[in-house]
C-alpha cells in the first residue's frame, strides 16, 4: 500500500523544500564540493557533488532529504545500499524529526552523517559572531605538538556534535584551530581536540591504548593464620616481709586435781566346801 506524498501539496511545503535545498547546497559548497546534479522522486530528494583532494584524487558525496519525516532503519539502509552500489565516498541524510535509537545506531555503523533539525542548514561561519574553525593537517599537527611539547590528550576537548565541528566535517582525534574574532575584541587563536559525544571527556578516546600483556595467574596465597594475642606472663610479685605478729600470752594450764578413787567393793568370797583333811583358808584381815 503506497502512502500519499504531500511534499509539494502546498506553498508552505514548497518554501520549506527550497529552504532545505539552499541550506544543503551552502553546506556542500563550504566543504569545497561542487554541485553536479539533483535527483527527485516520490520518496527522496538527492543532491550529488564532488571535490578534488590535495593528492589529486576525486571524492564524491550524496546528500539525501527524505520526504517522509519519520526516518527509521529502512531509510538508513536504503541510503547505505545506494552508497555501496554507486561507489559514493560520503553520504549525508537530512532529517526533520528525531531518529529512533536503532536508526542512529545503523547510521553510525554505515558511516552516514545525520543533519537533524538541531543543526543549522546554512553556513554558520558567515555570521560575524562565530569564529573560524580550521582543521589541522598531518604536518601542522606535528609542528603544533612539537612547538608546545605536549600530546593530544593534553589539549582541551570539543565534542563531535558541536555545529562548527560538524560543519568542517571533523572527526574524533582531529585538532581544530579556532581563530578569535577581532570584532568581538578577541585576538589570537586557540586549539581543541575532537572527541566522541559519548566519551564523557575520557582521555582514552584521543590517545592510543596499548594492550597490556596478560600476566600469568598467580597462585592464591594461603591466608595467614590469625595471630593470637599472647597474654603477658605474670611477673613475680615482690615478696613483702611478713609483719611480725606479737606473741600471744599463754595462760598457765590449770592443774587438774586428781580424782579420789573409791576403793572397789570387795565381793565376799564364796564359801568353799573343803574336803576332809584339806587345809582351811586363811582369814584375811582388813587393813586399817
Amino acid at each position: 500500500m503506497k502512502r500519499e506524498v504531500t511534499f509539494l501539496s502546498s506553498k508552505e511545503q514548497q518554501a520549506k523544500e527550497k529552504r532545505i535545498l539552499s541550506g544543503i547546497r551552502e553546506i556542500l559548497e563550504f566543504r569545497s564540493y561542487k554541485i553536479k546534479k539533483t535527483d527527485e522522486n516520490d520518496d527522496y530528494l538527492d543532491i550529488h557533488g564532488d571535490r578534488v583532494e590535495e593528492d589529486g584524487e576525486k571524492t564524491n558525496v550524496i546528500a539525501r532529504f527524505p520526504k517522509n519525516p519519520q526516518i527509521g532503519v529502512k531509510t538508513i539502509r536504503t541510503l547505505g545500499k545506494l552508497q555501496e552500489e554507486e561507489d559514493i565516498d560520503y553520504a549525508m541524510l537530512i532529517a526533520e524529526a528525531s531518529l529512533t535509537h536503532y536508526a542512529k545506531k545503523e547510521s553510525v555503523k554505515l558511516g552516514i552523517e545525520i543533519i537533524s533539525s538541531s543543526n543549522p542548514l546554512f553556513n554558520i561561519f558567515e555570521h560575524e559572531v562565530v569564529p573560524q574553525h580550521l582543521k589541522l593537517k598531518g604536518g601542522d599537527i606535528r609542528n603544533f605538538l612539537n612547538r608546545y611539547q605536549i600530546e593530544k590528550h593534553q589539549i582541551p576537548k570539543i565534542l563531535e556534535t558541536d555545529p562548527a565541528v560538524k560543519a568542517i566535517q571533523a572527526k574524533p582525534g582531529d585538532i581544530i584551530k579556532i581563530v578569535r574574532n577581532p570584532i568581538m575584541g578577541e585576538q589570537g587563536s586557540y586549539y581543541r581536540v575532537v572527541i566522541k559525544s559519548s566519551s564523557r571527556l575520557r582521555l582514552t578516546d584521543v590517545t592510543p591504548v596499548r594492550k597490556a600483556k596478560a600476566k600469568p595467574k598467580a597462585k592464591p596465597k594461603a591466608k595467614p593464620a590469625k595471630k593470637t594475642e599472647e597474654k603477658p606472663k605474670d611477673t613475680p610479685k615482690k615478696e613483702t616481709p611478713a609483719k611480725k605478729m606479737p606473741a600471744k600470752k599463754t595462760t598457765p594450764a590449770k592443774k587438774v586435781s586428781a580424782k579420789k578413787t573409791t576403793p572397789a567393793k570387795k565381793t565376799p568370797a564364796k564359801k568353799t566346801t573343803t574336803k576332809k583333811g584339806a587345809a582351811k583358808p586363811k582369814k584375811t584381815t582388813k587393813k586399817k
